[in-house]
């Protein structure tokens, strides 16, 4: 097939980017050819067509960390990257969403999006926590993308519920990003500064959503704190902050951004992974830990779809609790040897987001996206019809 991906930014310092760069490189190495329209210029196998970027002024800063532009839609450039497509994917819900899918429509080229982005990533980019900005946001979003096209990938239930739930009447079909192959269990020697702690990890963007300070402040009430090594692996908007909020714990933690064979080493060789954002649509970096058999500690928060990478109640804590963060960590610096032992359970789940699968499930849903057997209004109505209706990789089970 020839697929045209429509992604504002390029740059991997966005979740939805290292997803969609992951999933492009996937498909051409299955024979798709595919074409790249977004900000900036890039090189790859791959046509790439630029179009230009620009900043919001109110969170220009955070955007320059995270090295993400929003896109202009120049009908010209978009015209001719679409020109004898069979497919038009389109990956985040802003302005040059819309513009995309009108020219698709308007060249008859069928035209699908992706669920990539929550309003709370964009607000927490302010400092700021508003329901009634989210309300704004969801309209702006539906306005852009998720009420213009017939179908929505979305990675996770979560995701497509949250679509529903704010009015997007698009054929949902549920598929993970999935774990690269890369994220897997390796024998590997313990870095000699482990020493015989536990060791803690978190890989992500320093940013307020994500909560890593609360993670400084669990480790800093546990009763364990003496003997515990926290690792803080990115960058980001906060990692100033936590450095110094850092300094009050008895071991120095780890927080930095490390390089791609140091994040596999420390995911092989933590005892346990710690995921506290409270806004996720799916969380590539709990697939990563799970694809590598560590344990995912999950903040339970309900804008999130985090949790569902947790084994059980011990691996879930309350979202924005330092104390019941605390308790979790106890329990299973105490519990060290029954951890260990559940790699294999780990790595069970991961089975049914490897990136193979997960790609096999896309290009089914592109094929009968291009073929026009999607449609709109396939799915109203509450969430039992939803699930009727999903393809649940993450089961590894297709609802009839």
């Amino acid at each position: 097939m020839k697929i045209v991906f429509v992604i504002d930014s390029w740059n991997g310092g966005n979740g939805g980017v290292v997803a969609t760069k992951r999933i492009v490189d996937e498909l051409i190495a299955r024979g798709h050819e595919i074409r790249v329209v977004s900000t900036g210029q890039h090189e790859g196998p791959y046509e790439f067509f630029e179009v230009p970027g620009y900043y919001l002024p109110f969170v220009r800063e955070s955007l320059e960390k995270m090295n993400f532009l929003f896109a202009r839609g120049k009908t010209s450039v978009l015209r001719k990257a679409f020109e004898g497509a069979d497919l038009v994917q389109v990956q985040f819900p802003f302005f040059a969403a819309r513009k995309a899918v009108r020219v698709a429509k308007k060249m008859g080229i069928p035209v699908t999006g992706a669920c990539h982005v929550q309003p709370q990533n964009i607000i927490a980019a302010m400092g700021k926590e508003d329901p009634m900005m989210e309300k704004m946001f969801h309209a702006l979003f539906n306005f852009c993308l998720f009420k213009q096209v017939d179908s929505i990938h979305c990675p996770s239930s979560f995701a497509a519920r949250l679509l529903l739930e704010h009015g997007s009447k698009a054929h949902f079909r549920v598929i993970s990003n999935g774990i690269p192959r890369e994220y897997h269990p390796r024998r590997v020697s313990r870095p000699y500064w482990f020493a015989d702690r536990f060791v803690i990890l978190n890989i992500g963007r320093h940013a307020m959503e994500k909560r890593q300070g609360l993670l400084i402040e669990g480790v800093l009430k546990s009763k364990y704190k003496d003997n515990i090594q926290l690792v803080l692996c990115g960058k980001g908007e906060d990692t100033e902050k936590l450095i110094e909020s850092g300094r009050r714990l008895p071991v120095k933690p780890l927080i930095e951004y490390v390089t791609h064979e140091d994040k596999l080493l420390y995911l092989n060789a933590a005892d346990l992974y710690l995921h506290s954002s409270v806004v996720e649509l799916e969380s590539l970096s709990c697939l990563e830990a799970i694809g590598c058999g560590l344990p995912c500690l999950i903040g339970n928060s309900p804008h999130s779809a985090a949790p569902q990478f947790a084994l059980d109640e011990r691996f879930l804590f309350a979202m924005d609790d330092s104390d019941s963060l605390a308790e979790r960590i106890d329990y299973w610096y105490e519990n060290r040897d029954a951890l260990a032992g559940l790699k294999k359970p780990t790595l069970e789940m991961a089975e049914n987001y490897r990136m193979e699968r997960c790609v096999t499930e896309l290009e089914v849903f592109f094929g009968e996206a291009a073929a026009g057997t999607l449609g709109a209004g396939e799915i109203s109505g509450d969430v039992t019809e939803i699930q009727n209706d999903f393809y649940l990789t993450a089961s590894g089970k297709r609802s009839a």
